[in-house]
């Protein structure tokens, strides 16, 4: 997809094709819907998203389309994938060339504030934690260059629909802000059955389908790891921007 000029906006920086959809497709579609920009930059193709987790290069291009399928239903400006990166392998690769091209990355589009994983991924997959300290790396590379993202955050997701119980890390237990993606929330259940090629997003998608059936808010929780959120923190905050 074509990136535009304007800098600025919401990025996410993730792992996989599908992350964006499970995890913050809410708070981009919100974003996107208020006119800001939305990114999303990929490690990987997602070519291991196979029934028994072996690479097939055929399923990586697969699951590239039903990315970008995703990422217009959102509502993304933008969507990149990085070259060179194995699913499933990011523990074998270059962390400091990671960092260096993550932080190339965000130092081209400016972004007003970042979306990544937290420490332990929320589900534990070593991509998802390799990525997001690899983004918070690059952020602090940017941050001596004096071009840091104004705001970072993690995933926290215990406040998705149906979310299931994962072993977190106290950030991805502790939300600083909440946010109400009731309005968009249909953005996000297309994002999720854009990524037809893959079985684990059958009970997200019920969950969805569920708590948007039933009329109540829905939320999507994040916590801002940088600048550090001072305590006392009582209230959630309620918008990335």
């Amino acid at each position: 997809m074509t990136y535009p000029i304007d800098p600025g906006g919401l990025a996410a920086v993730l792992a996989h094709p599908d992350d964006e959809s499970f995890a913050c497709a809410g708070a981009l579609a919100g974003a996107h819907a208020g006119g800001r920009t939305t990114r999303l930059l990929v490690a990987t193709r997602g070519e291991a998203g196979t029934p028994d987790g072996s690479p097939d290069p055929s399923i990586g291009g697969i699951r590239e389309a039903e990315l970008i399928g995703a990422a217009r239903a959102i509502g993304l400006d933008e969507v990149s994938i990085l070259d060179g990166y194995a699913d499933g392998g990011l523990a074998d690769a270059s962390f400091s060339r990671l960092v260096d091209e993550i932080a190339a990355w965000l130092a081209d589009r400016r972004p007003q504030a970042v979306i990544t994983f937290g420490p332990h991924g929320v589900t534990g997959h070593p991509d998802h934690i390799i990525v997001g300290n690899a983004t918070r790396w690059a952020v602090e590379k940017l941050a001596d260059a004096g071009i840091a993202p104004n705001a970072l955050y993690v995933i926290v997701p215990t406040f998705n629909p149906g979310a299931p119980v994962y072993d977190l890390s106290p950030e991805e237990q502790a939300a600083t802000h909440l946010i109400d993606i009731t309005a968009v929330a249909d953005r996000k259940l297309a994002g999720l059955e854009a990524h037809a090629s893959q079985s684990d997003t059958t009970e997200p998608i019920a969950a969805l389908k569920a708590a948007i059936a039933s009329g109540e808010a829905i939320h999507e929780g994040y916590h801002r790891v940088r600048p550090l959120v001072p305590a006392p923190h009582p209230k959630f905050d309620t918008d990335l921007l």
